[in-house]
């Protein structure tokens, strides 16, 4: 080889390497503000982060996690936890199983990185490093987009300077619960996608500054920060239901007939997303598969048996790796861990059903078919099972509103009871973690303007209507599936509902007013913030220091704050006005509604919920033990 040759070869490498990190970059994050917007979210989620066991779920996950990084499905020992018997744990055939094996699958590599640099460095030092190499690129994108050196340095002084002070103020970090930190850091990045999925989606349905300014009230007006590094499945679920929206919302872009490819592509990952979120959590995933398909199939430009052949079997692909989990733990393909031990259960074993159905007579027409009919009666009991669950909760919605009022509008004295430990119980209303959804109420006088299409080529709706018919439907799915089960003890802010949090943001920020006022006001939307963070949680430290007895007390504080913003915006949003002042008012509210919460979450993080000194950044810790309200 002449060195000609090996020059051009090494540029073809070169460039083929850089096409692929394009196209990953892109995959990932859209453009440089969707890179942004995720660094960001990580450092704000690195602050927040705790090295604890907040929930006794967590402990169930830690064990599966331990006990498939030993090359064991089954839990063999309790590495972590009071025993093998903690929540969420199922018993089949002498042996405990945990749960949600999609995210314990996805944590195994953070296993090994973990491993790996506690081998080689101290693990809070790796972690910290990690964190401020997060915050440095950070800089460096402010630095490309202020076109400012200054910010690139002063930026690197500043990270530096943080990193030394974590360095100061380190303790060893016990290592001996490395697979509960491989759980944290795998939701925590996973939840980092949803507002960069939000905001790619709001990007292309409106404004680039809309689908930034969607992220920020997503990260900042939620409890998504508060929920990103708990193993739990709710921030999963967020960003499943984003990725969704996007890819249906792709599906139906027009284009012209060279990449109608790209939007089957979009339309058959849509349905592959569902069929790998079973593997986490398939009740829900069940639910969003419903109303996808009711949405998806009526509104689509071709459903030909080709194009539904080709979703079919993708979708079965998705499913493969919560079917083999199944058949390997209770030997049926649509019988979840979770389900193992319940009398009743979303699907039975086919084989058995099928046995049962040829039992029923020696001779007849049918009795060939009856083995499929077995199976078809299994595949649809899981159907059966998710409409009961929808009615019950229709029916607890007309004969228990003041219980549908304590879970959505006003916890009230559901929060002020004991539970089973004899500590104070908390659990904020939908509406009291965040304030911001009160925006919602602006579609009603919208629904109210609509007009029924006149014809039928009128009825073809666009692919924005098509979102916002997903994201309705799963928003009410989500209300009826868990209405009939609420309000519950020690929930902190509503979890079980989490997915009404990007729904709720996404269909506000769709309304017509909304939209006017922060496209004209958006930098009082963000001075507002500000505003409200610095000074007024300040003024609430002071308040809770020094009137405020136990978190009971602190978190109903919070809750009245919430509501004191929520009732104003709500009155803004209904008169639907945008234009001068009543634009500026909306913008005020929303960003007040939004640093209600940013505030909330600070001191639930830094100090409600410090659980000791395990927060990851020692400055953290330190400012924790700094405040110590109580």
């Amino acid at each position: 080889m002449t060195a000609t040759e090996f020059v051009g070869r090494l540029r073809q490498r070169t460039t083929a390497l850089s096409n692929t990190r394009g196209t990953m970059y892109s995959v990932l994050f859209g453009d440089q503000i969707g890179l942004t917007v995720f660094l960001a979210t990580v450092v704000l989620f690195g602050l927040l982060w705790r090295t604890a066991f907040l929930i006794n779920d967590s402990y169930t996950l830690a064990n599966g996690l331990y006990s498939l990084s030993n090359g064991q499905l089954a839990m063999t020992e309790p590495a972590y936890g009071p025993g093998l018997e903690t929540p969420g744990a199922s018993s089949y055939g002498g042996q405990w199983y945990a749960r949600n094996y999609g995210v314990i699958v996805l944590s195994l590599p953070a296993v090994f990185v973990l491993d790996l640099l506690t081998a080689v460095v101290e693990l809070r030092i790796a972690l910290v490093a990690l964190w401020s190499l997060a915050l440095l690129a950070l800089a460096v994108q402010g630095s490309h987009f202020t076109g400012s050196d200054w910010v690139l340095y002063g930026g690197s002084v500043g990270v530096l300077g943080l990193f030394g002070l974590n360095v100061a103020l380190a303790q060893p970090l016990d290592t001996g619960r490395i697979h509960l930190y491989a759980l944290q850091l795998t939701h925590l990045l996973i939840a980092a996608f949803t507002p960069v999925v939000l905001y790619r989606l709001l990007r292309r349905m409106q404004t680039r500054r809309l689908g930034l300014l969607s992220a920020v009230v997503l990260t900042a007006g939620t409890p998504l920060a508060f929920w990103a590094s708990v193993p739990k499945r709710h921030a999963v679920t967020g960003t499943v239901v984003v990725c969704i929206a996007y890819c249906l919302y792709r599906s139906r872009k027009p284009t012209d007939g060279a990449v109608i490819s790209q939007r089957q592509t979009f339309r058959v990952l849509a349905y592959a997303l569902v069929g790998l979120y079973a593997w986490v959590h398939a009740p829900e995933a069940l639910l969003l598969c419903v109303a996808l398909a009711l949405v998806d199939i009526p509104t689509a430009q071709d459903n030909s048996p080709r194009t539904l052949a080709r979703i079919g079997v993708f979708f079965a692909l998705s499913l493969l790796p919560f079917i083999i989990t199944n058949i390997a733990i209770s030997g049926s393909p649509i019988k979840p861990p979770r389900l193992i031990s319940g009398g009743g259960s979303l699907g039975g074993n086919a084989a058995s059903s099928a046995t049962g159905g040829g039992s029923g007579g020696s001779s007849g027409l049918f009795t060939p078919l009856a083995p499929l009919f077995g199976v078809v009666e299994s595949g649809m009991r899981p159907l059966l099972l998710l409409g009961g669950e929808l009615v019950s909760g229709l029916e607890t919605l007309r004969q228990q509103p003041d219980d549908v009022y304590h879970a959505f509008v006003r916890s009230g004295s559901a929060s002020g009871a004991l539970d089973n430990a004899g500590e104070e119980s908390v659990n904020l209303s939908l509406l009291e973690s965040a304030p911001v959804l009160a925006a919602m109420l602006g579609a009603l006088p919208v629904v109210q303007r609509l007009r029924l299409p006149s014809s039928m080529a009128a009825r073809t709706l666009s692919a924005d209507r098509v979102v916002d018919a997903f994201a309705i439907t799963a928003f009410v799915g989500v209300v009826l599936l868990y209405t009939s089960r609420l309000p519950l003890h020690a929930q902190v802010t509503a979890r079980y509902l989490f997915p009404l949090y990007p729904l709720g943001v996404y269909l506000f920020m769709r309304l017509p007013a909304v939209r006017g006022s922060l496209t004209d006001h958006w930098h009082v939307f963000l001075w507002t913030v500000a505003g409200t963070v610095l000074l007024g949680g300040q003024m609430t430290l002071v308040f809770v220091a020094l009137t405020v007895n136990g978190i009971g007390e602190a978190f109903q504080l919070h809750a009245l704050l919430a509501l004191g913003i929520a009732v104003p915006l709500g009155i803004w949003t209904l008169r639907g006005r945008s234009e001068g002042v009543a634009g500026q008012a909306g913008a005020v509210l929303l960003g007040a509604a939004t640093g209600v919460t940013t505030v909330f979450l600070l001191l639930t993080s830094i100090e409600y919920y410090a659980l000791g000194d395990a927060h990851l950044l020692p400055m953290m810790r330190a400012l924790g033990e700094l405040l110590a309200l109580y």
